[in-house]
């Protein structure tokens, strides 16, 4: 007996039974009709499922750098880890590229909420931010046209955490100007193994119009480490519902030993200090950026 299987007017396969030692009766048959149907059902809903994590990636993938640029004199390391099964395009996104006068700049953020409304404000976010740092020479000028775009062109429920950074060379030191919109606060991973935290305030974007803010200013001497990470990693949790932190941030940068370790190597004991807490699975997406001075 040969029973089609079929879903949403389309026949992709057939199931095929045969018997030996009894007659496919009418009861037998009304039974291989329903296990074709609840199969196919199921082979589609996976089939739906694969295709669906296979966008999601495809779309996150175009809201990241493919690979990251090289930095004279600094080394690079970023990570993106998706929340859940990946289902859905989430809002974190960080980004390096060069400006004119030798000069880099690089970001990392959070938008609310997941899914297309979020791609759609992260491109925004990352196009807006390219496009106005190649005209404007000031940090806060660039999150300030950030932010008009966020106003101007998405809804009032629309939420943007960034920092924003430009980065040039004086003498032997890496120097930033930097702006913290209502993001986590940075950390700087020193050469002897201190960890420093950069509270400076900021405003989210795409709440009210106007930036008040300046950049503030930090110098990275070789050895020491610029450390950027999105919510997902401090607010990640545990089995009883405690929160990372930024303390055991800062204690997963400290526990990495020798000198002036590499951007990689943080970045990897950040990794896995989060996955030891906090497992496999988040809630939330989680994104981080490591710049050493090299």
């Amino acid at each position: 007996m040969c029973v089609p299987l079929a879903t949403r007017g389309r026949t992709f396969g057939v199931l095929t039974l045969l018997a030996t030692d009894r007659e496919l009766d009418g009861h037998v048959i009304a039974l291989a009709e329903e296990l074709a149907r609840r199969a196919a059902s199921s082979a589609d809903n996976a089939h739906q499922f694969t295709d669906r994590v296979r966008l999601a990636r495809e779309l996150q993938a175009g809201l990241l750098p493919p690979e990251l640029p090289t930095v004279p004199g600094a080394e690079l390391a970023a990570s993106y880890h998706p929340a859940g099964e990946g289902l859905d395009v989430g809002g974190d996104f960080y980004d390096v590229f060069p400006l004119l006068d030798d000069r880099w700049a690089l970001m990392i953020g959070d938008v609310c909420g997941r899914g297309a409304a979020a791609a759609t404000t992260t491109g925004m976010v990352r196009h807006t931010a390219r496009a106005a740092a190649r005209l404007l020479h000031d940090p806060a000028a660039v999150v300030a046209a950030i932010n008009d775009a966020l106003i101007e062109g998405t809804s009032e429920d629309t939420f943007v955490s960034l920092i924003y950074g430009e980065l040039r060379r004086e003498g032997g030191r890496l120097v930033l100007d930097m702006m913290r919109a209502g993001h986590v606060p940075p950390l700087i991973r020193r050469a002897d193994g201190t960890v420093e935290q950069l509270a400076q305030p900021g405003q989210l974007l795409g709440i009210a119009p106007g930036i008040d803010d300046s950049p503030y200013r930090i110098a990275l001497s070789p050895g020491d480490s610029l450390v950027l990470v999105t919510d997902g990693i401090t607010e990640a949790r545990d089995a009883d519902g405690e929160f990372f932190e930024e303390q055991r941030l800062a204690d997963a940068l400290v526990a990495v030993r020798g000198p002036a370790p590499s951007a990689a190597a943080l970045l990897e004991s950040v990794t896995a200090a989060v996955t030891a807490f906090a497992g496999d699975a988040t809630d939330d997406d989680q994104a981080a950026l490591v710049l050493t001075a090299s």
